[in-house]
């Protein structure tokens, strides 16, 4: 079976925490940007997709803050229960909003290397295999961004605690078509992570 998609949605989970950081990493700031305009401009410069937002901590302040439009902005009150409900909260809102989707890319906000070029090369490589799914690859470990056909939707919405995508990823690797992308390892977590990060941009 060829698993076509015609009709890309973006999903961009951006509700957690960031407990061990302090502070929303969605607005640490990375070359000029907040992460998460950063992001949200990449994908909307890659092609014209619908795109979800979902936020949860801190949600009125990373609002507040956003400079691109229009943009869906859908909060998840149960965020704290990890990255599942907020895919299941995503998932739900473009199927909501756009019935005819029959793909949704998924990203994170604190990959700072994700690019235009990356991101196209990922849904050609989608279209390319006739795979259901396509993931970045790095470290030995496929992740986001990730594309995922409608026939997987319900196993999205299925997604319980803290477990993202990866899981369904690892357990059907064999209908997954894989994009190298070294710098997918970088993400931020703590403040020693965007103080390394910043010095190594400097350098360059």
């Amino acid at each position: 079976m060829n698993y076509l998609i015609q009709q890309l949605g973006i999903l961009i989970v951006a509700a957690g925490q960031s407990k061990r950081l302090g502070h929303p990493k969605q607005l640490l700031h990375f070359e000029g940007k907040s992460l998460i305009n950063r992001l949200i401009d990449t994908v909307k410069s890659s092609g014209s997709y619908p795109l979800t937002l979902v936020l949860g901590s801190a949600a009125d302040e990373i609002t507040t803050q956003i400079t691109a439009s229009p943009i869906d902005i859908v909060f998840n009150d149960q965020w704290n229960e990890g990255m599942a409900s907020s895919i299941r909260v995503g998932v739900q809102r473009i199927m909501y909003l756009s019935p005819n989707i029959d793909g949704i890319m998924i990203f994170v906000c604190d990959q700072p290397f994700i690019s235009t070029e990356q991101i196209q090369s990922l849904i050609k490589l989608q279209q390319d295999s006739g795979l259901p799914m396509a993931s970045c690859y790095y470290a030995n470990v496929l992740g986001t961004p990730a594309i995922f056909h409608q026939s997987i939707f319900s196993e999205l919405l299925a997604l319980e605690g803290d477990v993202g995508a990866k899981k369904i990823i690892k357990d059907r690797i064999s209908e997954v078509a894989k994009l190298h992308f070294e710098e997918g390892i970088i993400d931020i977590d703590t403040m020693d992570d965007y103080i390394k990060l910043t010095k190594e941009v400097s350098i360059r």
